[in-house]
């Protein structure tokens, strides 16, 4: 542990292995700069370690074998080691509280363990403890435990207004349990040092107001202030000044709505966050306040989409109507000048997925993606999005003409090609389709031993031998069941298998349509 600040040991010890095991991940315990030495399985075992490791805390059931908690308590005590003790019981009998508290444990605590609640207590314990190092250690440790508090209080981790206000008054915070506001400001990513810095700059700033400001994680820095007669957005502008003072990158800052008490902070911490997202539509802005938040319920639904014109238009490989009807899905969407992100978000995602889906059940599979609808959330601006939508779709049709397109002729296995003889990568291509259609080979295959993306390869190899890959693989696959049926020994199924397909009948279609004539007919004139 860093020499400069205060490190703490603990002991868990149940009888339960289970209950043990939701003990050691029932907090976070490196937050709280507390090490567990050891886990205990009985009341003995307990006792064996805190005797040999003095641990500052243990959290032990009071019912075990051997020795009880209570006895682990008393024989604690009496070898003069100060440990802080946490009692855990299945009963809900006021006899061993009393007995628990006269032999010095610093809480009493029912299971099934209530996780916020032993926190509280293990925090409390923490806070005592670090005032016994000394101001300096105290100080270091009390931020470290401020940093942890405010993170749980935005996380609604804290349900009790009391544990705020005792919070409070420990660690002498320059904010009141009064009406506030939470600031959001947010960085593509910084270091540790930067937001520290940052951190304390912006206290400086702000020391004329009842506020705080703490790192929530390498992206953001937050704050929450109370209401005085400043404007938040004139504090969010003083916040930006901060950071052109200090030559780093201008944050994204969002403002929450005013909330009536430090509890009710996550809510404003939220809204701040959906504030931000308008971003969207206004990418030459740094501030975003809940006043930006639209109120006016969307009138499309989902099942209002009609995808069935972009699926036409991406089978002809129409990149023109493939465009035009996503220029028409977006001013769909916009029945106010800035709807809800999230409501753009979540039409566009449904609108790719739908479309992936269709493809998927028609190329059974076969299609790779050329995009994922994951990656519409990397986008911050909506013409972002109408240009991905485009360009995807454009892709996903150029892939489907490559591969499947019925527009140019037929490719026979007899045909001869000379138009792509010189070209290496479609040479080595047909080399490995030739030397492994009987592998079960798909396009991802081909495309990963000439090292492309399959979309890339499909469409590249259709504009260097104006052959459909699909053609292609379907003529070399029957022209190796050909070869392979001429030969009455050898089993059709077991060629069908080799090649990839599934059942008899689909492979018996597909032999037909080439050669004109079954599989089993073609073999039997050669018996």
């Amino acid at each position: 542990m860093n020499p400069n600040t205060v490190g703490f040991t603990a002991v868990l010890a149940d009888d339960e292995e289970l209950i043990l095991k939701r003990l050691e991940n029932a907090v976070d315990w490196s937050e709280l700069n507390i090490r567990i030495v050891s886990l205990a399985q009985n009341g003995k075992e307990a006792l064996d370690a805190i005797l040999s490791y003095r641990p500052d805390l243990a959290v032990i059931d009071i019912r075990m074998p051997e020795l009880n908690g209570l006895e682990v308590i008393k024989r604690t005590k009496k070898a003069g080691i100060q440990t802080d003790f946490i009692l855990l019981s299945g009963y809900d009998d006021f006899s061993y509280a009393q007995t628990a508290i006269r032999y010095g444990a610093k809480a009493y605590l029912l299971k099934p363990v209530n996780s916020n609640e032993l926190y509280d207590e293990i925090y409390r314990i923490c806070m005592e403890r670090s005032r016994q190092k000394g101001p300096k250690i105290n100080r270091l440790y009390q931020n470290k435990l401020n940093v942890s508090f405010f993170n749980r209080l935005i996380d609604s981790k804290i349900l009790e207004p009391e544990i705020i206000r005792q919070t409070l008054a420990d660690a002498e915070l320059p904010i009141s349990d009064s009406p506030c506001y939470v600031c959001v400001l947010q960085f593509q990513e910084e270091s540790d040092s930067f937001l520290s810095q940052a951190g304390a700059a912006l206290d400086q700033y702000f020391s004329h107001e009842k506020h705080v400001f703490w790192n929530y994680n390498s992206h953001q820095i937050v704050g929450i202030f109370n209401i005085s007669s400043t404007l938040p957005f004139k504090n969010a502008m003083g916040c930006l000044e901060v950071f052109q003072n200090l030559g780093g990158s201008l944050p994204l800052i969002g403002v929450g709505d005013a909330v009536s008490s430090l509890l009710e902070c996550p809510y404003s911490y939220n809204r701040a966050l959906t504030a931000m997202t308008y971003q969207l539509y206004d990418d030459t802005s740094r501030i975003f306040t809940y006043e930006s938040i639209c109120t006016v319920p969307p009138n499309l639904k989902l099942t209002d989409i009609d995808y069935l014109p972009l699926i036409q238009y991406i089978v002809k490989k129409d990149l023109e109507g493939i465009r035009s009807y996503c220029d028409h899905f977006m001013e769909q969407l916009l029945y106010v000048p800035a709807p809800p992100p999230n409501y753009v978000f979540s039409f566009c995602y449904a609108l790719f997925h739908q479309v992936e889906k269709e493809f998927s059940d028609f190329s059974h599979n076969e299609i790779t993606e050329i995009a994922t609808a994951q990656d519409l959330y990397q986008f911050r601006k909506l013409s972002q999005i109408r240009r991905w939508l485009i360009d995807s779709f454009c892709q996903l049709s150029e892939f489907i003409d490559a591969v499947y397109g019925y527009a140019t002729p037929k490719y026979s296995a007899a045909q001869k090609s000379t138009a792509d003889e010189d070209d290496e990568i479609v040479r080595e291509a047909k080399e490995f389709i030739h030397t492994s259609i009987n592998k079960r080979i798909k396009i991802e295959d081909i495309a990963r031993h000439v090292h492309l993306s399959p979309s890339y390869f499909a469409v590249y190899f259709k504009n260097k031998t104006n052959i459909n890959l699909r053609d292609y693989l379907l003529a070399e696959k029957m022209e190796y069941a050909r070869r392979m049926l001429m030969n009455p020994a050898v089993s059709i199924r077991d060629v069908a298998y080799d090649l990839g397909y599934g059942d008899y009948r689909s492979f018996s279609r597909a032999f037909k349509n080439v050669h004109g004539i079954t599989p089993s007919d073609f073999q039997s004139k050669y018996h």
